[in-house]
């Protein structure tokens, strides 16, 4: 089956339409695409749900920005 093209429309910044300044109409539309496509499929590969509860707390027993009080907790659940 054929892929149909469509215009669509969209506001983007005038800096990033500077950055594009020179380039072909059809490279612009490939560039817009490609990001676009990755956008979306990025969009399903994590969801932190997908993670169960001890997974979570392993890493943030890992993180430099969680408290020692905190990961003293987080390891006493770990290991009950």
């Amino acid at each position: 089956m054929a892929d149909y093209k469509t215009i669509i429309s969209a506001n983007i910044s005038t800096s990033v339409v500077e950055r594009l300044h020179g380039k072909t109409k059809g490279t612009r539309s490939r560039v817009i695409e490609r990001a676009l496509k990755a956008y979306l499929d990025d969009m399903n590969a994590f969801d932190i749900t997908d993670l169960d509860s001890r997974q979570l707390m392993a890493a943030l027993t890992s993180r430099d920005d969680i408290s020692n009080a905190l990961k003293a907790v987080l390891l006493a659940e770990l290991t009950s």
